[in-house]
């Protein structure tokens, strides 16, 4: 599947006119048009983010059939969605969820902490600082 048809039957999919999803992810109707009718083959990785925004679907599907990166790399190969590594997987439920979430959102709160090092932090400040970005977010979503 390409990324036009992957774009047209997640817009169908969630009831979307191209109209109306330009009004939600802030791409112009005429650079969806172009997507879905596959004279845009290579969207950028910013407009493929602001439209999996939009739809609230993994940011991952999108570069994956954009071809950023490897689908066989990215996704389980079930309805699941894209795998995530181990570390992750192995979370508690709350933190999973986060973790999971943030990455479909381009790891904006991950990127937030990168300059942190584990010497840093240890282990139950690193937890009270992620217990907090996800009490931050449930608060933004209330």
């Amino acid at each position: 599947m390409n990324i036009g048809d992957y774009l047209r039957e997640k817009r169908i999919d969630k009831g979307f006119s191209q109209r109306q999803l330009s009004l939600l992810s802030g791409v112009s109707n005429s650079e969806i048009s172009r997507i879905e009718a596959g004279e845009r083959r290579n969207p950028s990785p910013g407009v493929l983010r602001s439209l999996a925004v939009a739809l609230s679907l993994p940011y991952e599907g999108f570069l994956a059939v954009a071809g950023y990166v490897s689908p066989e790399e990215e996704f389980t190969g079930d309805a699941s969605g894209p795998r995530l590594p181990e570390w992750v997987q192995a979370l508690p439920p709350d933190l999973y969820d986060f973790v999971r979430e943030d990455a479909s959102q381009g790891w904006a709160y991950t990127r937030m902490a990168k300059g942190f090092s584990r010497k840093d932090l240890d282990p139950k400040e690193l937890e009270a600082l992620v217990r907090t970005w996800v009490q931050a977010k449930r608060g933004r979503k209330d």
